[in-house]
């Protein structure tokens, strides 16, 4: 099921991101910017992007296994919170074609 995200959206889960990392890392949240590195910058690794969907599923009605969502991952990878933003809005915004992105993808090795 594909979904079309607004604007508000957007900022809406940019505020979600930015308050699920301030509680994560124990910081102000006004210390999170879309340029914050997530490895470098606070210390997290790759398994905490999935940890913020699985907090997030329900609320932006992400219906994907974490699998898929980590086999997207490996071939688009995150390190700042702008790429996590643009990773979870095509997450949600393609859904199940985000399957068979990676699927055809797949197909093509």
């Amino acid at each position: 099921m594909k979904i079309k995200l607004t604007d508000e959206d957007k900022k809406k889960l940019f505020e979600d991101v930015r308050q699920f990392l301030a509680d994560e890392f124990e910081k102000d949240v006004s210390e999170i910017t879309k340029d914050t590195n997530i490895i470098d910058d606070l210390g997290g690794d790759s398994i905490l992007f999935l940890e913020m969907i699985e907090e997030l599923k329900e609320k932006y009605k992400i219906d994907l296994e974490v699998r898929t969502i980590g086999q997207y991952m490996l071939k688009n990878p995150i390190y700042t919170v702008g790429e996590t933003l643009n990773t979870m809005f095509e997450i949600i915004e393609k859904g199940d074609e985000l399957l068979k992105e990676i699927d055809s993808e797949e197909g093509e090795i």
